[in-house]
C-alpha cells in the first residue's frame, strides 16, 4: 500500500527521486536546516539521503524505529516544498514523534498547518497510535506556534536537553492524545 493524502492544496506521498532537484532547493538552505538534524546538503547528499528515505520509509509504523516520511506536493504545480516526518518511538505506549520541514519560500502560507494536520488526522485513524508528541528547538517559535494551532500542548522544556551540532539547546516537549485531536 501506498500512503498518499491529499488535502485542499497539496499531496503528501512518498519521496521519489525525481523530487531531488526540489528537495535540494531547501536541504542545501543554512537557514532551513539550523534546527534539522542535518547539515545544509550538497545536490550529492540530497540525493543519497532520498534514495536512504526511499529504502527505509515505511507505509506504516508498526514496530519501533518505523517511520514514514512524506513529501508535500503542489496540487496546482507538482512541486515539493516540505516534507513530513513520524516515527513510532513506543510501541508498548502507542507513542509516535512527528516533524516537519518547509521550503523557504513556501513558509508562513499554511502549507506546514494544512500537511502536518493532515497526517495526524490519517496516523490517528490508520495507525494504532495513542499520543503524537514533537520535540521543538526553543529557538524556533514559529514551529512551536504551528504545534500550538494543531492542538498540541506543550509539557515540558528540557534546558539543554539536546547536544545538536555543536551547542546545547533547550527542547519543549509538545504532545496531542488521539482523543484530543479533532479533524
Amino acid at each position: 500500500m501506498t500512503l498518499r493524502i491529499e488535502t485542499e492544496r497539496l499531496v503528501l506521498r512518498p519521496m521519489l527521486m525525481s523530487d531531488v532537484d526540489d528537495l535540494y532547493e531547501y536541504q542545501s538552505n543554512p537557514e532551513i536546516v539550523r534546527y534539522i538534524p542535518w547539515p545544509a546538503r550538497t545536490m550529492t547528499q540530497v540525493k543519497e539521503a532520498a534514495q536512504n528515505t526511499i529504502d527505509t520509509t515505511k507505509s506504516d509504523l508498526v514496530e519501533i524505529n518505523d517511520h514514514i516520511v512524506l513529501v508535500w506536493e503542489l496540487k496546482n504545480s507538482g512541486k515539493v516544498i516540505g516534507q513530513s516526518n513520524m516515527g513510532l518511538i513506543s510501541k508498548e505506549h502507542k507513542t509516535s514523534n512527528i516533524g516537519w520541514v518547509t521550503h523557504q519560500d513556501f513558509q508562513s502560507k499554511g502549507y506546514a498547518f494544512e500537511a502536518t494536520k493532515s497526517l495526524l488526522a490519517y496516523a490517528f485513524t490508520n495507525f494504532d497510535l495513542h499520543r503524537v508528541i514533537a520535540d521543538i528547538d526553543t529557538r524556533v517559535q514559529i514551529s512551536a506556534n504551528l504545534a500550538e494551532k494543531l492542538g498540541m500542548r506543550r509539557e515540558g522544556t528540557f534546558v539543554e536537553g539536546e547536544f545538536f551540532k555543536g551547542e546545547w539547546c533547550d527542547m519543549w516537549l509538545y504532545s496531542i492524545l488521539k482523543r484530543e485531536f479533532s479533524v
